[in-house]
């Protein structure tokens, strides 16, 4: 949604919110304090039936792990049959610089998020001031929102791209760079790689301090996608802790190259026996992000207690 201007922005959104309200629908709005408070002085008491916030708080570097997030807070929160309206603006997605609108981010944000809501009934209503959109934002915002918005019309998006294409567009951004490890070690296909990392990252867990339910959650994680380097990627790699008060941080690099630009975001289809294992991944960890580089594929493994 295109708006020129908060009383604009409010005449096209205060009857959708009104009405999904009554309904009785979750309403999430994850918009920054100026529009928070427009909209609550336009509803009124109907203001009272939305939650405030970002569905999939904490952003993080990694627009995986936010659209992950959102969908799995979102498909908890309608489990009993409502339909969801999500609000979301531009300036509440992180970059590199908050005061900044990243085009990239939002962009990476946007088509994981239309992957990993696909088959909830979610409609995600993205917000965009037309004072801060230029000749690239504009390319990346039509990639990503099949129908537009401006003022009162609704029209289709002929320039809407598959969300897949769109992320093989903008490769995910390699994860921050952290100091030495605490261990690293080697590993390659066989039996006993694995039975070793499982007793590594246990002992790793409970040196963090994570309790036993997350500990074990940390080991699964990092097997199944160490599973996968093996059985997808070059079948061996290297794979790294750092390990502090609270918190573990597990790597995994190989020299092979990713086949997808999706890993893990749509949710597993209940019959299928394959292709759970970065979905899963993302379940147990408080953030997953893979990307790759000439140099091979990556995957970070984040969990605290």
């Amino acid at each position: 949604m295109v708006h020129h201007g908060v009383e604009e922005l409010l005449d096209a959104l205060a009857p959708l919110l009104r009405a999904a309200v009554t309904r009785g629908d979750l309403v999430w709005a994850a918009v920054d304090e100026a529009a928070r408070d427009a909209l609550e002085r336009r509803l009124g008491s109907a203001a009272l039936g939305i939650l405030w916030g970002e569905p999939g708080q904490p952003y993080s570097y990694s627009a995986q792990t936010t659209a992950a997030r959102r969908a799995d807070r979102l498909r908890t929160m309608i489990g009993d049959g409502r339909a969801g309206v999500i609000l979301c603006d531009a300036a509440t997605v992180g970059g590199p610089d908050a005061d900044v609108f990243a085009a990239e981010c939002w962009s990476g944000v946007d088509a994981s998020c239309n992957l990993a809501l696909t088959c909830l009934p979610v409609t995600l209503i993205c917000l965009c001031d037309a004072a801060r959109t230029s000749d690239d934002t504009e390319r990346f915002l039509r990639w990503n929102h099949p129908e537009l918005v401006v003022g009162a019309t609704v029209c289709p998006n002929p320039r809407y791209r598959d969300p897949a294409d769109v992320l093989a567009s903008l490769p995910a951004p390699p994860a921050p760079a952290l100091g030495p490890p605490s261990q690293e070690q080697s590993f390659a296909n066989g039996t006993a790689t694995l039975r070793g990392i499982r007793a590594w990252t246990k002992r790793h867990g409970l040196e963090a301090g994570l309790d036993p339910e997350r500990t074990e959650g940390l080991v699964l994680a990092v097997c199944e996608l160490v599973s996968n380097s093996i059985e997808h990627g070059a079948g061996h790699g290297t794979l790294s802790w750092w390990v502090r008060p609270g918190r573990v941080v597990a790597q995994i690099d190989d020299p092979g190259q990713m086949s997808t630009t999706t890993p893990g975001l749509r949710r597993p289809d209940v019959l299928s026996v394959r292709g759970r294992g970065v979905w899963m991944a993302r379940q147990l960890c408080d953030l997953v992000h893979l990307w790759t580089t000439v140099g091979g594929t990556h995957a970070r493994l984040e969990i605290g207690a």
